[in-house]
């Protein structure tokens, strides 16, 4: 079984209840942790220890991960990289890390020449691209004196273009990856993860992005999916809001589903001034029956057999989520 843990539900900044974004992903051949915002690895290790003391045969640990995937470098999706990997330091880890993160061939030219000096505004490389980030990560981790030092392979994506980019070195056996441009405003894409071998099951993460994605569709994909993590910053009244800033609607997300052939949703990314998220899930709905707006702490597992579980947390455990109710 594949199991899909949900950290983070909120747009932008955490709220009373919702963290920013974050998602851990457990195969057969290691776990992947898809985005990393501010406070990750706290959340991961208290939603660990709340699995462990629980019956449910599902855990998230630390020690299984071996890949992390960026969507784009906005912070509230990558700003708790560097305390993770720090902490993964200091607990003597030695297994080999990879991480990987969009940018485009541009910036990765102009940090070579140019890295330290200020960035030319009409460059159009965002100050925060990975391009200089990885460099500024890497720069910190290797000159921190007396830490262990575990390898970390540091991958940048340049994106061109639309089109499904395949990744030359996979970190994972019977894991394919592979970056789906979306569209942001800053270089972003989604991540496809097919995973192989007796179990064949595909999840897509579309990161932040507007509607009409390009390759967001079967036959780009190359096939239907199991399970699409899809934004839903705003339902269809805010539709001008939503596509203005680079972020989708409830509706966007469910037709987004529907193009892909996708057989559960969940949604993610809600404003902060979202109260009420069923009425995310009731517009989803309308175009896509199995659509779910998530919490934190949401637990997907997908069965051998294709069915698809939603285990939502109840005090102090997990229950299947009727996710069928209407």
């Amino acid at each position: 079984m594949i199991d899909f843990h949900v950290l983070g539900t909120s747009g932008s900044r955490p709220t009373g209840s919702r963290s920013v974004s974050g998602n851990y992903l457990s195969t057969p051949s290691g776990s992947i942790v898809i985005d990393c915002g501010e406070g990750f690895q706290d959340r991961l290790v208290k939603h660990d220890l709340d699995l462990k003391k629980n019956p449910i045969g599902i855990r998230a640990r630390i020690s299984k991960i071996k890949a992390i995937l960026l969507t784009h470098s906005h912070f509230d999706h990558c700003w708790g990289v560097l305390p993770f990997l720090k902490t993964m330091q200091l607990d003597g880890r030695i297994k080999p890390l990879t991480i990987i993160g969009p940018t485009t061939k541009e910036a990765i030219d102009w940090v070579e020449d140019n890295y330290g000096n200020p960035i030319p505004p009409e460059s159009g490389i965002n100050p925060s691209d990975f391009s200089i980030l990885f460099r500024e990560w890497k720069s910190h981790l290797e000159n921190s004196s007396n830490q262990n030092k575990f390898p970390i392979e540091w991958i940048l994506i340049p994106v061109d273009g639309y089109d499904p980019i395949q990744l030359l070195s996979q970190p994972l056996p019977n894991v394919h990856l592979s970056a789906i441009p979306t569209i942001h405003g800053v270089t972003s894409v989604g991540w496809l993860i097919s995973i192989g071998g007796s179990i064949s099951k595909r999840i897509l993460i579309s990161g932040d992005t507007t509607k009409n994605v390009p390759s967001f569709n079967k036959s780009s994909l190359n096939g239907p999916l199991d399970l699409l993590i899809h934004e839903a910053t705003f339902t269809s009244e805010l539709s001008e809001k939503a596509e203005k800033h680079g972020h989708s609607t409830a509706l966007d997300a469910a037709k987004a589903a529907l193009d892909t052939n996708t057989n559960t949703l969940g949604m993610v990314h809600f404003s902060p001034r979202i109260k009420d998220i069923e009425i995310h899930e009731n517009e989803a709905r309308k175009v896509h029956l199995r659509s779910m707006a998530c919490q934190d702490g949401d637990i997907f597992r997908i069965k051998n057999d294709d069915n698809i579980i939603l285990m939502r947390k109840n005090k102090n455990s997990w229950f299947e989520h009727d996710s069928q109710r209407t």
